[in-house]
């Protein structure tokens, strides 16, 4: 039995996916077991302002691990707690927070996220890089309602649940 170990690279100057907004843009790559995103806010842009009408929440619900390529930012936790963060500055920022550009200089930001281990749950990739991936059997159901729509709304493919089924894979 042979074990093999996971090899997969992509460039952020070329990404799955991005996302734009009035004071900055996300850069997204999707990688096995990880999706990084380059984020680059520019002066004006906080999070209650920019991404909270979006999601409908009164502060960042989602935990962040990054790392501060330029410029500056403010955090604000739910409890009241505050930081900055500089050009080399790594964090961890858990989930309740509000953020913001300080100063007139973009900051840039990479930004780690763990999508699973390569040996845990099951996977679905799309021939142009977005991997879909679901924890558990009983969530296989919404990976191919996700795989679906994906092809549908970004490729003007339709795809039937067998398709889909044929071609998960467990990670």
């Amino acid at each position: 039995m042979s074990i093999q170990t996971a090899f997969e690279a992509k460039s952020l100057h070329t990404p799955d996916e991005t996302h734009t907004m009035e004071h900055g843009t996300l850069d997204v790559v999707n990688l096995q077991g990880a999706t990084i995103a380059r984020a680059v806010f520019q002066p004006g842009w906080t999070w209650s302002g920019d991404i909270a009408p979006t999601v409908g929440t009164t502060s960042c619900q989602v935990a962040h691990t990054g790392y501060v390529v330029s410029g500056r930012f403010h955090v604000r936790m739910d409890d009241g707690r505050e930081y900055d963060f500089g050009p080399g500055d790594a964090h961890v920022v858990a989930p309740g927070h509000d953020a913001w550009v300080i100063g007139d200089e973009p900051c840039t930001i990479i930004d780690f996220a763990a999508t699973g281990g390569p040996a845990s749950g099951y996977v679905e990739r799309c021939p142009c890089g977005v991997e879909f991936r679901v924890a558990d059997a009983d969530q296989i159901d919404h990976l191919v309602a996700a795989v679906r729509e994906h092809a549908r709304n970004t490729h003007d493919h339709e795809l039937t649940p067998e398709e889909v089924l044929a071609d998960i894979s467990a990670a």
